[in-house]
């Protein structure tokens, strides 16, 4: 973690600084990129991700799965099926805490866009709220899950009037999402769930692909991979 004190040197630090500098990449993941890729300069390789997948669409999605994750991917879209499936496997507990959640989410979002809609002053000036087309949500994922991370983007996206939410998510080392962010993303009425993770997710909700649709606006955190490429296309994408 980086501490900066002061309006002055957070402005400064900002402008002189790359993303890379805000996550060190520690020396055991600095050998790892370089025995996959040859080079150990992440913001080289995330660029060569995403020149990729624009190039090569769904066929490098399954490629830098394999070769980052060890992860042969199957279809790379979650079916119905296998969001049943979630629910039986978290049982009803975290079911019912997620549904919890997700009702206090909707509701705060909701008086919230309340508040600004009503918010008009005597001149006529306010805020005007228009929903986009489509967005992204990127949820980390791998060795854990981050069922909050979906109910947080995806529930004041849909509160706003956003058509269509699309989410993209790392599978587990079992190569499947983990259960409990397929139910909150369904709880959270996601569209559509893409098991993919990374630099490549990035890349392909930004330029579209033949199975995962071009969006409008990312929202997620994510390792430094997924910062740097979401700061890369930024632009092509909100």
């Amino acid at each position: 973690m980086k501490i900066i004190k002061g309006f002055p040197s957070a402005k400064s630090v900002l402008a002189r600084q790359a993303a890379a500098e805000f996550y060190p990449v520690s020396a055991a993941l600095r050998q790892r990129i370089r025995e996959l890729f040859g080079i150990d300069d992440p913001e080289q390789i995330v660029r060569q991700i995403i020149d990729e997948v624009r190039r090569r669409g769904d066929a490098a999605l399954l490629d830098y799965t394999l070769k980052i994750d060890g992860i042969r991917l199957g279809p790379l879209e979650v079916s119905k099926k296998q969001i049943a499936k979630a629910y039986q496997e978290v049982g009803a507990e975290l079911a019912s805490a997620l549904k919890l959640a997700a009702e206090r989410i909707r509701s705060f979002h909701t008086a919230q866009k309340e508040s600004i809609l009503s918010s008009v002053t005597k001149l006529g000036s306010g805020q005007l709220i228009r929903p986009l087309e489509r967005i992204g949500v990127y949820a980390p994922g791998g060795t854990a899950s981050y069922p909050s991370t979906v109910l947080m983007t995806a529930i004041p996206a849909r509160v706003a009037g956003v058509k269509e939410v699309i989410l993209v998510t790392p599978p587990g080392l079992s190569g499947t999402v983990p259960p409990s962010t397929l139910v909150a993303a369904d709880i959270a009425q996601v569209d559509r769930i893409f098991s993919v993770g990374g630099a490549q997710a990035i890349a392909a909700l930004a330029f579209g692909t033949k199975s995962i649709p071009k969006v409008d606006k990312i929202c997620g955190p994510g390792n430094i991979f997924v910062v740097l490429a979401k700061k890369m296309v930024y632009g092509v994408v909100g």
